[in-house]
């Protein structure tokens, strides 16, 4: 009675979990394969930016060119009229170079690499856990069904964090379009250029979410061939599905080795100095 009874909860989470899991994965796909289309709603969303910003270029260079004039008065500035047709110059280049810029890394690197991770032939099932017990390695530790059910559920947690991060994924990648107009506004201001800290940090993103995926696929990878590797697959595929939820060590000290939080700290303490230098 009590192996009746055992087999049935083990079949009732196999079909539950593993529904959910192959559901999960093959809308992850459907996002990968769909994500670099735009949605009618960014696209006027990113007009209006793009009103926006160039309305406060214009009014960003005239404002320089009065505190210009005001302080050619009394010569107290350095800063001539090339430095504010200079800026002005590489305010407009900045739009075409980083939609070209977001669309070439995009297109024609992050979601190729995602679409081949995840056209692996490798199928993430509830079967591979309920055989754990005859993987070479861990045919001795006794794994029971609660245990079983436990590994199932870390499993889903992992997939449904993924599969929101590919959502995020989605919404990110509208909103470093929508600020392009304002990175490209901020080129024309003296003491603030937030385009610095937006390419770094689009790399930086795109980076990341390359890495997670692909921690996904090794994850996945693993735990269909536990079998076959025994007890060594069975470890890295927990290892590579924790950094599934947690960016990859080596991929913050990518983005540390940028120094965008350094430069953007002292950036914050010029604006203050000029700020009381002027009052």
């Amino acid at each position: 009675m009590t192996n009746i009874i055992q087999s049935a909860i083990t079949h009732f989470f196999e079909w539950a979990l593993s529904g959910l899991l192959d559901g999960l994965f093959n809308i992850c796909k459907a996002i990968i394969d769909q994500a670099n289309q735009s949605l009618p709603v960014v696209k006027t969303w990113y007009a209006i930016f793009l009103s926006f910003a160039t309305s406060l270029v214009v009014v960003v260079v005239l404002g320089r060119i009065v505190m210009t004039i005001l302080k050619e008065a009394d010569e107290s500035t350095d800063v001539t009229w090339a430095n504010i047709i200079m800026d002005g110059i590489k305010s407009a280049a900045v739009i075409p170079v980083f939609v070209f810029l977001q669309g070439f890394i995009q297109g024609s690197i992050t979601l190729p690499l995602l679409k081949y991770m995840f056209s692996s032939d490798q199928k993430f099932t509830a079967k591979s856990i309920t055989g754990m017990n005859k993987v070479p390695g861990l045919k001795d530790v006794g794994i029971s069904l609660p245990l079983q059910i436990l590994f199932l559920l870390i499993f889903t947690v992992v997939t449904v964090v993924f599969f929101i991060k590919m959502c995020v994924f989605v919404a990110d990648m509208a909103w470093y379009n929508l600020t392009i107009p304002l990175a490209a506004m901020s080129m024309a201001t003296e003491s603030f250029d937030y385009s610095g800290t937006w390419w770094k940090k689009y790399i930086y993103y795109n980076a990341s979410i390359i890495s997670q995926v692909l921690c996904m696929s090794l994850s996945v990878w693993c735990f269909t061939n536990m079998a076959k590797y025994g007890f060594i697959a069975f470890i890295a595929s927990i290892g590579f599905g924790f950094l599934v939820v947690k960016t990859p060590d080596a991929v913050k000290d990518f983005w540390a080795s940028t120094g965008v939080t350094k430069s953007a700290g002292m950036g914050a303490m010029r604006m203050f100095q000029n700020y009381f230098r002027n009052h």
